[in-house]
């Protein structure tokens, strides 16, 4: 007599098949976020942003070939109006190293916020490397280069209004802030067999990306 096996139950596949639905998104959500840019993935990759950066996305550059040879640093500076009517100007102050070092203070659910500071830095790399080639055309082309430059860039330098207005209005609490600006700067980072030498090595900072003053934005950090 040949055994024969159970049915497996419907409830079990009806089961087994809705685990496999989020699999199967999630696979497709790699797919596409990992695919060349295309029409179809452009159509497509808002959403899928939208799943995987929350919780998903990752800095490849930690696992690349060629570390990062510089430290990114952001000096924000904003201007405010006194009690007595005066305007005055903050002093530039260095916000991106404590940013980067904010998710150790809830490693359970970190914020993002070091990926939003990223963001800026490859934009403000990219805007200089632009700007830089618009400055070696033509005299009668320049104008109307820089002006297809801004326009390009107005939605990141929009966010960076908002965001920089957040991060005054949590500096600088109960101060009637006018307006913010922020400075891009890099420094390269000490080789590790010259760490120790003496006397200690120089580490330049050079400025990459200094925005105009943008006006404040109120009500943005709440």
């Amino acid at each position: 007599m040949v055994p024969t096996t159970a049915p497996v139950p419907a409830r079990t596949r009806a089961l087994v098949l809705a685990a496999l639905v989020p699999v199967v998104l999630f696979t497709a959500a790699c797919v596409v976020y990992n695919a060349p840019a295309s029409p179809a993935r452009n159509r497509l990759v808002g959403p899928v942003n939208r799943v995987l950066e929350p919780y998903f996305a990752q800095d490849w550059q930690l696992f690349g070939p060629t570390p990062g040879d510089s430290v990114s640093l952001v000096y924000m500076a904003a201007r405010m109006k006194t009690p007595s009517g005066a305007v005055v100007e903050t002093p530039p102050v260095e916000i991106e190293d404590a940013i980067d070092r904010s998710p150790q203070d809830f490693p359970i659910n970190p914020t993002k916020l070091p990926g939003v500071l990223l963001a800026f830095d490859e934009t403000a790399q990219k805007y200089t490397q632009q700007a830089t080639d618009i400055k070696k055309l033509p005299a009668d082309q320049k104008a109307a280069a820089q002006t297809d430059l801004d326009k390009s860039f107005a939605t990141n330098f929009l966010e960076m209004r908002r965001f920089f207005s957040a991060q005054a209005a949590t500096l600088y609490p109960h101060n009637e802030i006018l307006a913010v600006k922020a400075t891009f700067k890099d420094r390269p980072i000490v080789p590790f067999s010259a760490r120790y030498a003496n006397p200690q090595p120089v580490e330049p900072t050079d400025p990459e990306l200094e925005t105009s003053w943008l006006d404040y934005v109120p009500g943005v950090a709440q």
